[in-house]
């Protein structure tokens, strides 16, 4: 028991694993099928994804997702807990506890506010409310990888960002639980549109209404440490995009926390890209002239001196990191001068047997989600895979600011 609970307790703690021209499938409709005080809870046009606008407070916001979000939060975890981690993993209801609480306690007070809120009208107590909120940790991290195109790549259209979120395959059966919440915070700080698990408070992909992307990819390939003492660096992202209003703001962030391990960021804004190898011990940003790739490997020259591991197609690391990095980049020259959203759906729609980097839809790795950006635009497309096509959210219609 006590090692189980060490060790889920090192997978929250540290976070270290680590979802001009317009697409055709336009964001019709903007139905909403709930309200709850100023809050509402709508469909995606084709009905696969939730979409939570809330306003107010954390504690406020958290009431109203809670209260909107009831029903899919309790199938949530009746699947995940109940039957997935309990009856097929085989893991203690008290080590799951144990493990939940030592994340909430990591969580800054706003956030707290906003699990207890949820709590308060979710349908689940305290314990089951702080388990639903650190669920995608329990349920393993894996990969990633993204490719950002502007400038020339783009024939003079806006900057457009795709992203893998790469997984093991039990992840598949949670697809339909996957929504987009949208946070309209009192005061200060921006909007934020965050793509999570329902009921979960756990930060993988999202924007801002100022159109800073940020997206995670696990470098534990490159960086092996454990700092089991730092700021969860989820927690430090979203706070991130709550406080940034340009890709300066963004910059001066990254610089002044290191993670608890090794993590590579997509950083994206309305006309550039960094990538940023986000080590336990240092930094290293990486720029491009108008594309860029990353996976799962630091790949910055200045890496060399600290004995990081070079991968390549002999070596190849996590799930194959230097073949879908090289293979985004590829596809990327090839499409040079007309990258739009629907070229790149299409470059993230092509598995790697067929010289991309998304994972088939067979076999221990899978490719989850899939999202395309614009931040120029506050536009994302998302695709699970197995579960839904592209779907095109605009965040305008949600954003308050």
């Amino acid at each position: 028991m006590k090692n189980t609970i060490k060790y889920l307790y090192i997978l929250i703690v540290s976070t270290i694993f680590f979802f001009a021209a317009c697409s055709k499938d336009t964001d019709q409709t903007k139905k909403e099928i709930a309200s709850y005080e100023n809050a509402k809870l709508y469909l995606s046009a084709n009905q696969k994804f939730y979409i939570t606008e809330l306003h107010g407070s954390f504690r406020q916001m958290g009431k109203q997702y809670g209260s909107l979000m009831k029903e899919q939060i309790k199938k949530f975890y009746d699947d995940a807990v109940s039957s997935y981690l309990m009856q097929e993993k085989k893991i203690k209801y008290d080590d799951i506890k144990t493990a939940a609480n030592s994340y909430y306690l990591t969580l800054p007070q706003m956030y707290k506010d906003y699990v207890d809120g949820i709590g308060e009208s979710g349908g689940l107590n305290k314990e089951q409310t702080n388990i639903v909120a650190a669920l995608p940790i329990f349920l393993a991290m894996s990969g990633c990888s993204s490719l950002s195109a502007w400038d020339e790549y783009t024939g003079g259209g806006p900057l457009v960002v795709g992203r893998n979120w790469d997984l093991p395959a039990h992840m598949t059966r949670f697809l339909k639980y996957l929504t987009v919440v949208v946070f309209n915070p009192d005061g200060s700080g921006n909007s934020i549109a965050n793509i999570d698990f329902a009921g979960s408070f756990f930060y993988q992909t999202a924007m801002n209404n100022k159109g800073i992307f940020l997206e995670l990819q696990n470098g534990q390939g490159s960086d092996t440490t454990q700092c089991v003492d730092r700021t969860n660096a989820n927690h430090s992202l979203f706070s991130f995009l709550l406080n940034s209003s340009s890709m300066k703001e963004v910059d001066a962030l990254f610089r002044s926390t290191l993670p608890g391990g090794g993590i590579i960021m997509n950083a994206s804004a309305p006309s550039e890209t960094y990538i940023y190898e986000w080590g336990t011990s240092r930094l290293a940003r990486r720029e491009g002239k108008g594309l860029i790739s990353a996976s799962n490997d630091f790949i910055d020259p200045s890496w060399a001196q600290y004995k990081i591991p070079v991968f390549n197609k002999d070596n190849e690391g996590i799930g194959k990191t230097f073949t879908r990095r090289t293979n985004l980049l590829a596809r990327g020259e090839e499409n040079k001068g007309k990258i739009t959203p629907d070229v790149m759906k299409k470059i993230f729609d092509t598995t790697i047997p067929n010289n991309g980097a998304t994972f088939p839809d067979e076999g221990l790795l899978r490719t989850i989600y899939q999202v395309v950006a614009v931040p120029a635009q506050l536009k994302i497309w998302v695709k699970a895979r197995g579960y839904s096509d592209w779907e095109e959210i605009d965040l305008t219609k949600y954003f308050s600011r």
